[in-house]
């Protein structure tokens, strides 16, 4: 890059004024570089060229009457026939943004032009900018992520990208007239922007999350009344968060003449960033096995320390998050898109060491030093291992209601909990094999294995078999774990459960039931589910039966082997069938209900069709693989020589971003819009399958420091 715009920087000073206004091929491909890089990396001859001035053109077209700019816009590209619809955008009030670099880089963009060609209107259009972030500024001090109009976390202080420390630096920059912004405001616009930049360091301060009487470090988002840390988009939780904390410490240290407030918020960040860097890990890019760049983390006893970009506000220990918004120990656990498509690690905090002790030699004199300690053991969660909680810890243990060991009674558990609690009633089952059938009659109850792998409810019962016909005088239906009407808001998670019939009794796949439900609001996460007949998860609760799924290994040589009935929402699950239908749905008594299946995949031991319905249903599957497997067979109508329901609502199958291994059949094709509102993928989650009426996502991470997987 250097090299280039030396040659650039030559070609401009060799060539003369007149003949710099026509750009030669070679300079013409600086401009078609990213916008970033025009603004920040062009020399300052580039600004006196007629491209300048048509990519300036541009700037000024997209500008908004509010002042600021749109994001994630290639500003520099030619417009051509776009123009009129940029120019219809410009009443637009609620796309303004710092966020991306938005407003920020045209703003510098226009100051550096004005220093080369100084034309009043560029003057113009970047003082409206100035009284753009001006007016964006709370009384707290802090900045929005869009505004005049905001909605959702866009009205928070917003950190996250560095946004309000950009702001920050430009405001610092044009009160002290630092090139390019020394020609462009006066003394009063001085004075203005010397109140809202010590407003905007004294909300730093303010928002800096204090724990046990010490600064720490800071969330990428903070509430805009309380502020404290808050979630912006799903997989963006509340937590420490180390990029934007490490862009927050830099422009402290930055301040001249720190007062005692100050030094204590460096001193405690700095402290905080020792005490919580990941060694002995890093992270690569790589070819998975799909042939698919991807990303990992890597056990390397000589990688540089590294930081997680979110350490939860409970433990301090590093997480990760997917679309769903549930929290994750391991990167490996976060789905492909978001595995790939966010920064889950950086190396910011370590860019702050040498500037600090430059810092502390100025300030400190000495007398605050870094507290030294063992980098946190935190840095093998953040690679591709797990762990368990150890239920033998004494602490670990008040966290669960009830302890089942091997050799001991699930069922007595459940019989020892309130029959009717009002808060989770939490059962760890510790690793072991355990042969009995489970009834879970009372709501609020969580069964929580051990160990996936290592905690196993095997038990072997064929439907028309069962080994429970009656449990209190009511009809107990066949499966390893039964939930009984009533048992309502019950999670299963972190176990294998298996009905294991087929193989152990009668070479049948006959109904095998694993986990069969007439229950509402049930969550099975983080859990084998195996049988060896058809219906193996079978949630069929009357009238109004709302399921959550997570993470599942789901394996059957049956039929229909997941098959709600109601509402249901499963996500990074795969499926394993053998020769028969993979998926099922009733969705008789309301058009909405639906089955919806995300980023899951479906294989089986010998060619499958993926799906039917006996009855009015709906399906949604939406960034999907397949293998080969799945054969030319569209979901439907599970008969073709009689007719047991007519299905009044016709055929709804609909599918996003489905990918088979040998290609797509034409049925695959993308088709949200065919369904009712056509909602788009971004949309299509656990809250709006069950219609708002159920958030299962926030009861899973209101337990997450138990659920945990």
């Amino acid at each position: 890059m250097k090299k280039h715009l030396t040659c650039i920087i030559l070609i401009m000073m060799t060539v003369p004024a007149f003949a710099q206004q026509q750009l030669s091929p070679k300079e013409y491909e600086y401009s078609s570089r990213e916008w970033k890089k025009i603004v920040r990396e062009s020399p300052d001859a580039f600004f006196q060229t007629d491209e300048a001035k048509r990519i300036a053109d541009n700037v000024l077209a997209y500008q908004r009457e509010t002042g600021g700019w749109p994001k994630n816009i290639p500003i520099h590209r030619p417009l051509g026939d776009e123009l009129d619809v940029v120019l219809s955008d410009k009443k637009k009030r609620n796309d303004s943004t710092t966020d991306n670099d938005a407003t920020i880089l045209e703003m510098t963009y226009l100051a550096r032009l004005y220093q080369q060609l100084p034309e009043e209107r560029y003057k113009k259009a970047f003082l409206q900018g100035v009284d753009f972030l001006l007016s964006g500024q709370y009384d707290n001090g802090g900045w929005p992520q869009f505004w005049p109009e905001n909605h959702g976390y866009q009205v928070h202080i917003t950190y996250n990208d560095n946004a309000m420390v950009q702001t920050l630096m430009v405001i610092r920059d044009l009160r002290n007239g630092v090139a390019p912004f020394d020609l462009l405001v006066d003394d009063a616009m001085k004075a203005r922007l010397t109140k809202a930049f010590n407003k905007g360091i004294e909300c730093i301060l303010n928002t800096q999350i204090i724990v046990k009487g010490e600064p720490t470090v800071w969330c990428q988002q903070h509430d805009y009344k309380t502020l404290k840390p808050t979630s912006a988009r799903s997989y963006e939780l509340a937590s420490y968060c180390s990029a934007e904390s490490a862009s927050l410490v830099r422009l402290l240290m930055e301040l001249p003449n720190p007062d005692k407030r100050i030094k204590d918020a460096v001193n405690g960040a700095m402290k905080w960033f020792e005490a919580h860097k990941l060694t002995g890990i890093r992270v690569e890019r790589f070819t998975n096995e799909n042939g698919k760049s991807d990303t990992h983390a890597v056990n390397d006893d000589n990688a540089e320390p590294i930081w997680a970009r979110y350490y939860d506000l409970e433990q301090g220990k590093p997480f990760f998050c997917d679309r769903d918004g549930v929290p994750r120990q391991t990167l490996a656990e976060v789905g492909h898109e978001r595995r790939n498509g966010y920064s889950w690690y950086n190396k910011a905090p370590a860019t702050l060491y040498k500037q600090y002790e430059k810092w502390k030699k100025k300030y400190i004199f000495g007398s605050a030093q870094v507290v030294k300690s063992k980098a946190t053991e935190n840095g093998k969660i953040g690679a591709n291992k797990t762990t368990t909680t150890n239920p033998n810890n004494a602490s670990h243990s008040k966290l669960y209601n009830a302890i089942v060991s091997n050799g001991e009674s699930i069922q007595a558990a459940i019989e020892a909990a309130p029959q009717q609690p009002t808060e989770p009633y939490i059962i760890l089952i510790k690793n072991g094999i355990y042969n009995e059938k489970v009834i879970i009659d009372r709501p609020n109850i969580v069964l929580l294995g051990e160990s996936r792998e290592n905690t196993r409810l095997v038990y072997a019962e064929l439907s028309s078999k069962r080994s429970i016909q009656k449990y209190k005088g009511q009809p107990v239906g066949n499966g390893v774990i039964v939930l009984q009407k009533g048992a309502d808001d019950c999670i299963i998670s972190g176990m294998t459960i298996y009905n294991n019939y087929g193989s152990t009794v009668e070479a049948t796949t006959a109904h095998q039931m694993s986990i069969y439900g007439q229950a509402t609001r049930t969550i099975v996460i983080n859990c084998n589910v195996w049988a060896d007949g058809n219906d193996a998860l079978s949630l069929w609760g009357p009238e109004n039966g709302m399921y959550y799924h997570a993470d599942l290994n789901l394996r059957c040589p049956g039929v229909d082997f997941l098959c709600p009935r109601g509402w249901c929402y499963a996500t990074r699950c795969t499926f394993y069938g053998d020769g028969r239908a993979l998926i099922w749905h009733d969705g008789r008594g309301d058009y909405d209900k639906k089955l919806v299946i995300t980023d899951s995949h479906f294989d089986s031991k010998s060619p499958v069709t993926l799906g039917r319905y006996h009855h009015d249903s709906q399906f949604f599957l939406l960034n999907c693989t397949m293998t080969n497997k799945i054969i030319d067979n569209p979901i439907g109508y599970a008969y073709s020589d009689k007719v047991l329901d007519t299905c009044p609502w016709g055929k709804r199958v609909y599918m996003y971003n489905i990918k088979r291994e040998g290609g797509n059949f034409a049925w695959m094709k993308n088709n949200l819009e065919e369904a009712k509102g056509s909602p788009k993928p971004e949309e299509i989650n656990a809250r709006w399958t069950f219609g708002g009426k159920w958030d299962p996502e926030a009861k899973i991470k209101a337990l997450w420091n138990v659920l945990a997987y």
